[in-house]
């Protein structure tokens, strides 16, 4: 099955029309898992023959798990890619961005999918939140945006919606605009409920605080977003926040958050 949202002419130019030519597709490999997921950049135009740039996320091989448990939520498996697209639409309708969605093609068995794949546009933005923390000293500007995230990400959890994978990386928006608008990617995990367990909220802030290195955020800057984020109620999260963050330091995979300065 293929669904396409927008750019049918372009997808058309390009051939993306069916699963088996989304499988095929050559392009600029950005990530490559052998043998179970690949990235590609796709440097196009759009109909107005503007610059258009695309990512395709392809999964080859899924954890079975996933197949059965979507089955089990959905009464149908969902791929990957689906689940991911349906989260994507899931924040916007609450009124915050993401990277704009193209088309989504699988093919799923009884049980669980074989493959799919996931197409949409370049994030608004010309940096991520990581690359800001890395290169922006201005004090002021990043009060700013500190805030300002503090206060989007307060909007998706009071719409009962939380990103366990909310890290700096997946967060996209521009530092010079006159209004700061964040961009999500990465939506493969999405938390909802009406209320969001403190457990859940403390994860998303748990994966923001390890994915913001030492060195470049300082203590007081996190105590002061944390306090736009909460207000009175910041104390309460500052324990389980700790202790998730904590879990998460013991992967390898976090433990730039302790570097030193080079």
């Amino acid at each position: 099955m293929v669904v396409i949202e927008k750019h049918q002419s372009v997808l058309a130019r390009l051939g993306l029309a069916t699963v088996e030519r989304f499988q095929t597709f050559q392009a600029e490999v950005l990530e490559n898992v052998p043998g179970k997921r690949d990235v590609l950049r796709i440097r196009t135009t759009d109909e107005h023959s503007r610059e258009l740039i695309l990512y395709l996320k392809r999964h080859w091989r899924t954890d079975r798990k996933d197949g059965l448990k979507s089955l089990l939520q959905h009464g149908r498996v969902w791929s990957v890619a689906r689940l991911e697209w349906e989260n994507a639409k899931a924040l916007q309708r609450a009124g915050l961005h993401t990277a704009g969605l193209v088309a989504y093609a699988e093919v799923c068995g009884p049980f669980w999918e074989h493959f799919s794949c996931l197409l949409t546009e370049a994030a608004a933005g010309p940096q991520t939140l990581h690359q800001f923390l890395r290169e922006c000293r201005d004090r002021s500007q990043r009060r700013r945006v500190f805030d300002a995230l503090a206060r989007e990400i307060r909007r998706m959890h009071g719409a009962g919606l939380s990103m366990p994978d909310l890290f700096t990386r997946h967060i996209f928006f521009d530092p010079a605009a006159p209004e700061l608008v964040f961009s999500f990617i990465d939506m493969a995990r999405l938390d909802r409920g009406r209320r969001l367990p403190a457990k859940r909220i403390a994860q998303a802030l748990a994966a923001l605080n390890v994915s913001s290195p030492l060195r470049f955020v300082s203590t007081k800057e996190r105590v002061r977003f944390l306090r736009q984020y909460a207000g009175d109620k910041a104390r309460t999260l500052v324990r389980p926040i700790a202790e998730r963050t904590k879990r998460l330091l013991g992967r390898k995979k976090y433990r730039d958050f302790l570097a030193l300065p080079k």
